[in-house]
């Protein structure tokens, strides 16, 4: 480990630092594959500083590294783990933990007060290895994923609701629709920074008053929210929501990403739709101030 050196990166070292994130992640417990376009994607949606990103080096390869996101969470100016790699070969010996002991005084230093992050919940190596840095758990998410095929949604449209792409959006009226709060990747300011193709689709009644709504990307499919106002639950507004993203979307399944636990409604609700839990995972915070 003695020939170990760590740096922040620069914008130029990105396609160095995805060849590696590909290495990284090639074996993961869910393998994630991203090609340039998804990973330049993920940079942007994830708001991804790459002078704030760090890179362990063995001479000149890369082999391990922290994404960094910087935004504000909880009204406080957050790091986001957007995700951490280290390649086979240099495994086991505590490579995560000194990847932060050298990002987390650049972070004190610029006024970050907390780093957030998720990771799976049946990844114990990660899970301690944050544990160990300081991270304390703060919710648990489940993922679903419905085929099209499979999902139940042959329910009639609910009389006077019409389905229209959002042409203003108001993002304060679809937080008070909410259960629960997303999480960062699923928030309001990364689905905005996203360039994938999304859309946001909107629910109003007969007197054209706003009932639900629903976002999402329309190449793979994820569904980054959707909620229907409390009082107008229960009578077919969510499902016709639904069926609105099966038909302008070309992926084969629909996915919902860190769903809170807390929220037995949706979730409830996902599996009487025919969802099914693909995995789970935890939110952990580590405060630094």
């Amino acid at each position: 480990m003695n020939n170990l050196t760590f740096s922040f990166l620069t914008a130029k070292q990105m396609p160095q630092l995805h060849q590696t994130f590909v290495r990284a992640f090639a074996d993961y417990l869910i393998p994630i594959q991203l090609n340039e376009e998804q990973f330049r994607a993920k940079v942007k949606r994830e708001g991804i500083e790459p002078t704030f990103c760090v890179g362990a080096f063995a001479e000149n390869e890369m082999v391990g590294f922290i994404l960094t996101g910087l935004g504000e969470w909880q009204g406080k100016p957050t790091a986001y783990n957007a995700g951490t790699g280290v390649i086979p070969a240099f495994r086991g010996r505590g490579l995560t933990q000194q990847l932060y002991r050298f990002l987390l005084p650049r972070l004190q230093e610029s006024g970050v007060e907390q780093c957030l992050l998720e990771v799976i919940q049946e990844n114990a190596p990660a899970l301690k290895s944050y544990e160990r840095t300081g991270f304390r758990i703060t919710r648990s998410f489940d993922c679903f994923r419905g085929l099209k095929e499979d999902l139940l949604l042959d329910v009639a449209r609910p009389e006077g609701i019409s389905i229209s792409q959002a042409a203003h959006p108001d993002w304060t009226a679809y937080t008070s629709f909410r259960d629960v709060k997303p999480s960062w990747q699923n928030m309001a300011d990364a689905f905005k920074r996203s360039p994938e193709p999304k859309i946001l689709l909107e629910a109003r009644d007969a007197q054209q008053q706003l009932t639900g709504y629903v976002a999402f990307f329309s190449r793979n499919a994820s569904i980054v929210q959707l909620a229907v106002k409390q009082d107008k639950r229960n009578a077919g507004i969510g499902t016709a929501l639904l069926r609105e993203v099966v038909q302008r979307t070309e992926a084969p399944a629909l996915l919902l990403i860190n769903v809170d636990t807390v929220g037995e409604n949706i979730i409830s609700y996902l599996k009487r739709r025919h969802f099914s839990r693909i995995l789970k995972q935890y939110e952990m915070l580590l405060p630094l101030v």
